[in-house]
């Protein structure tokens, strides 16, 4: 049994100072996460001393428009994500991955913040906010930095947040003109399921041709990363003139190149191979129609 002490913060200084004064402290929100780590006494949860419960701190619970960004609080929930009006224009790759987040009741509980935070290898929001160049905004009692989703992962269940520092909101930028999205997962049901495989791909194009690409698998290495030499296989090639089962195959090359062999290799290769292969498709018959 992990034995903790709980601490209770009404506002974000408030939540700031009790970071700066004590160690080995975990913040809770929707606690959709962590709570599963206590009770099963999980390895990520042994050292927990202090558990802060932020839930109350509805500075953090926003989704806003900016001049060149959409913010999103922290403490926002799946839901707000779903059934946000303005994320549903700008950037339905975000609702599609909230939507498959476990069930109603964990999408209404489960915070933006916490699934960045959590770092899981198979985290549903993590590639749709790498593939989209989003930043999070990081604050403690010495002031406040920004840092790109992709340098703040630092390994599986791992980040780049330093003792004392809390997140307060997700920035993701708005796409110009002729930008496609595509978000695919695979898992073990249709309920509830914690993804074998997920992906996102953002695509620019202009008039048939690949401008801008970013293709981020989850779950198929250590946490979420840029597949580069997908990205580079196809940016700057006509649509039409892209073979993709070559660019499936690809991706899965990419994948084992980064995780060597494991028992689950065999799967993941087809798998991965196939919902880019799918992804690609979609996005490819949408630039079409929309010519």
């Amino acid at each position: 049994m992990i034995d903790y002490e709980f601490l209770k913060a009404h506002s974000l200084n408030e939540a700031l100072d009790y970071l700066g004064s004590y160690e080995n402290v975990k913040v809770i929100a929707g606690g959709t996460d962590i709570l599963v780590d206590i009770r099963k006494e999980n390895e990520r949860a042994k050292s927990l001393k202090y558990l802060l419960d932020i839930s109350k701190l509805k500075e953090l619970k926003f989704i806003e428009g900016r001049k060149d960004c959409m913010a999103i609080g922290a403490l926002s929930t799946h839901t707000m994500l779903v059934e946000s009006a303005v994320i549903n224009k700008h950037f339905p790759l975000l609702v599609s991955a909230a939507k498959t987040i476990g069930s109603t009741q964990i999408r209404n509980r489960g915070t933006v913040g916490g699934n960045i935070n959590n770092a899981s290898p198979a985290a549903d929001l993590l590639p749709p906010l790498i593939a989209l160049k989003a930043h999070v905004k990081l604050r403690s009692a010495k002031g406040e930095r920004e840092v790109l989703i992709d340098e703040f992962l630092a390994g599986p269940y791992r980040t780049n947040r330093q003792s004392g520092e809390i997140m307060t909101e997700v920035c993701v930028p708005l796409l110009g003109e002729g930008y496609f999205m595509n978000f695919q997962k695979i898992g073990r049901r249709k309920a509830m399921n914690i993804a074998r495989l997920n992906l996102a791909i953002v695509l620019g194009i202009n008039d048939g041709a690949i401008f801008d690409s970013r293709v981020v698998p989850g779950a198929a290495t250590a946490y979420p990363m840029r597949f580069r030499k997908v990205e580079e296989a196809i940016s700057g090639k006509d649509i039409k003139d892209i073979d993709l089962a070559e660019i499936g195959e690809l991706a899965s090359d990419e994948m084992i190149s980064a995780t060597g062999v494991r028992w689950s290799t065999p799967y993941k290769r087809i798998a991965l191979a196939s919902l880019v292969k799918r992804a690609l498709e979609t996005i490819f018959m949408e630039a079409k129609a929309d010519e």
